[in-house]
């Protein structure tokens, strides 16, 4: 939708019978700008409580102390607009952009920032779009979110280090690589939301609804989670037991994924010896490990889409629920590992508009020796197995749809119960 652009004069004026509006002097009008585009302007200080303001394009703005409770920004263009201390009480945030907005010190208690469903025209043809509301990068710190809603909402890398949440409504909200340090989300509704790599240092998680959250890379010691509800939730240990050159190669992948690439650095180790180690969740998506040794690890939900893995041994390791599509697993050792219910599954390539291709990119593990591994479950969909050992191998339920096996291996008694 075009956009179209107010006068000075005109914005002025209207700021003008807004005030009286709220005054309930005659003469008065309610501030009504929806899809104007007010890029730039300052309206530090204004009393805008509720406009009508949905679609508004206020990208760059200065809205500094601006008072907007209650209003109607639905669909509306913030990013990286200056909000430092401004109030959006109760406002209708829904498919807001507040992508690198600076919003340190205000208040948005009770404010609606779910996902919002717009209505477009294109042609003749009406279509709804669904709106995440957007946060990423916005600077949160010291506000105010008592009661928000922002189920579903996208807080990546957002900076909320002494904000108040709780109370707050985050199902399955993206917290992931998210400043929470000193946050509070006592009370808060967090079921399903995903906090990888979020820093919680002194945050306070008491009696809020954790239940099948993701906290990859979060070491729960870290934070306060006294009576929290954290059935299905997964957490990563502690991996302060790992060697230094480890511990820091973890952590600067995490900011490599964290920051897509423009942080930290990816991670390549050759041989290195991780036997027993404790990376559970740990996102390691990417990483080049060359004959790395994780024998009797436990791996339980760790991720490692895209990673090479060629030669590496996994013998006796904790592979449960793990997830390791498109990984490059060729000739790597996972004798008598545990593989309930983990992914092998293809990745589907996409172009550089983020447009799928129709093509995948399989899981290889060529001869790899699964001897003696309980691999329950497991998604082998279009995997590469040729030259594979599955000697004593329980794959009872695991989907090997696609998969490329050698002529000898689909009448192997191991696979008879799999789905092929």
């Amino acid at each position: 939708m075009e956009q179209a652009a107010v006068a000075d004069f005109d914005l002025r004026q209207m700021l003008t019978l807004h005030q009286r509006f709220l005054e309930g002097r005659p003469g008065g009008k309610r501030l009504e700008a929806k899809s104007q585009d007010l890029r730039g302007e300052n309206l530090a200080s204004a009393d805008m409580r509720n406009a009508l303001l949905s679609g508004v394009n206020l990208e760059d703005a200065i809205l500094r102390v601006t008072v907007l409770d209650g209003s109607d920004l639905f669909g509306a263009n913030l990013a990286r607009a200056d909000m430092v201390g401004a109030s959006l009480i109760s406002a209708d945030l829904r498919g807001i952009n507040l992508a690198g907005c600076n919003l340190r010190g205000a208040c948005l208690d009770r404010a609606d920032l779910r996902q919002g469903q717009l209505v477009i025209w294109v042609g003749k043809v009406k279509q709804q779009v669904i709106q995440t509301a957007d946060l990423s990068g916005a600077d949160l710190s010291n506000a105010s979110l008592a009661g928000a809603d922002l189920s579903g909402a996208n807080l990546r890398n957002v900076n909320l280090a002494g904000a108040n949440l709780s109370g707050a409504h985050l199902f399955a909200a993206n917290l992931s690589g998210a400043d929470l340090r000193g946050t509070s989300f006592m009370d808060a509704k967090m079921k399903g939301a995903i906090l990888d790599n979020a820093q919680v240092t002194g945050a306070d998680f008491a009696r809020a609804d954790l239940r099948d959250a993701r906290l990859r890379n979060v070491p729960p010691s870290a934070a306060n989670f006294k009576a929290a509800y954290t059935d299905g939730a997964v957490f990563s240990a502690d991996h302060g037991k790992l060697a230094p050159e480890v511990r820091d190669a973890i952590t600067e992948h995490q900011r490599w994924i964290v920051s897509n690439g423009k942080e930290g650095l990816r991670m390549v180790l050759l041989k290195p010896d991780l036997s027993g180690a404790d990376l559970t969740g740990c996102d390691l998506s990417g990483a080049e490990i060359t004959y790395g040794r994780f024998d009797k690890a436990n791996l339980r939900g760790s991720v490692w889409r895209m990673a090479k893995l060629i030669g590496s041994s996994f013998r006796g390791a904790e592979l449960r629920d793990a997830v390791l599509d498109g990984a490059n697993l060729a000739s790597a050792d996972l004798r008598e590992s545990s593989l309930l219910d983990t992914q092998f599954a293809p990745i589907a390539l996409r172009d550089a508009d983020g447009k799928s291709t129709g093509r995948e990119w399989p899981t290889d593990l060529r001869g790899a020796n699964l001897a003696g591994a309980d691999a329950r479950g497991a998604n082998l969909r279009g995997a590469r197995l040729e030259g594979a050992n599955f000697t004593d191998g329980n794959f009872a339920a695991a989907d090997l749809r696609g998969a490329q096996l050698d002529s000898v291996a689909g009448a192997l008694p191991e696979l008879r119960r799999a789905r092929q």
